[in-house]
């Protein structure tokens, strides 16, 4: 026997069996922020920003030029990027900061972009310790400029943003975790309930059986509960031994 179902027959299945939705979500969240506090290491950004300089640069009254000056800026900041991660700047990084990471690490845990393509680069560095994070931050930004003096003709940047101590972890964030986890509780649920309901094939009712095969129904047989048994054959042993 093949089961159909239309769109208000799933909703009021749904709405019979909301406590099961319910207590699914309340484990996929638990379950979820449990995963987050016990088996996801927190981790910490630190970071600054440099604003890019070129003193090669003509100064001059020309809007013309003035805008092709900053166009020049904000090329050199890829190359700054580029400087400020090779492996002879990090190796530098690392022998400065004096926390026992090598190049490779250290680079592994920096991230160098430009914001909003401008003369400016943010440097952000992640780690799961807050304070190797603001170190090792704050080694980059100290030693940045002679780097680049050093390896780009007339290259130069200031310092526009120290880094800060992290106090709080930027990851995982235990909010956006939960709603997930309390969305895929629904998800499995609301599969869950369906398959069950189409997988069933036991008649429940009267009306389930005149849809099936277009018949009314004229009569049903009563079911009683062995309570209900137990409970008439007293009433008749009592009332058979009133009538002696």
């Amino acid at each position: 026997m093949d089961k159909q179902i239309n769109l208000m027959d799933l909703l009021r299945l749904y709405m019979r069996r909301w406590w099961c939705l319910v207590v699914a979500m309340i484990i996929g969240g638990l379950l979820s922020g449990l995963f987050t506090t016990f088996f996801i290491t927190p981790m910490y950004v630190s970071g600054g920003s440099l604003y890019a300089e070129n003193t090669t640069d003509i100064v001059t009254t020309t809007t013309d030029i003035n805008l092709s000056e900053v166009m020049v800026r904000q090329e050199l900041v890829k190359t700054y990027a580029e400087v400020l991660t090779s492996n002879v700047f990090m190796k530098k990084v690392a022998t400065t900061s004096g926390l026992g990471y090598n190049h490779e690490q250290i680079l592994k845990m920096v991230s160098m972009t430009d914001k909003s393509n401008t003369e400016i680069l943010v440097i952000t560095v992640t780690s799961a310790n807050p304070q190797h994070a603001y170190i090792i931050a704050q080694t980059i930004i100290n030693l940045a400029s002679e780097q680049i003096m050093a390896i780009v003709e007339g290259g130069n940047v200031k310092i526009l943003d120290e880094p800060e101590y992290p106090q709080f972890p930027s990851s995982p964030n235990m909010v956006r975790n939960v709603e997930i986890g309390v969305f895929a509780g629904l998800l499995i649920s609301l599969i869950l309930v369906f398959a069950i309901e189409m997988l069933d094939n036991k008649v429940k009712d009267a009306e389930t059986i005149a849809e099936i095969f277009k018949y009314p129904v004229l009569g049903e047989v009563p079911y009683f509960t062995t309570n209900t048994k137990e409970k008439k054959q007293k009433k008749k042993k009592t009332k058979g031994k009133k009538d002696k």
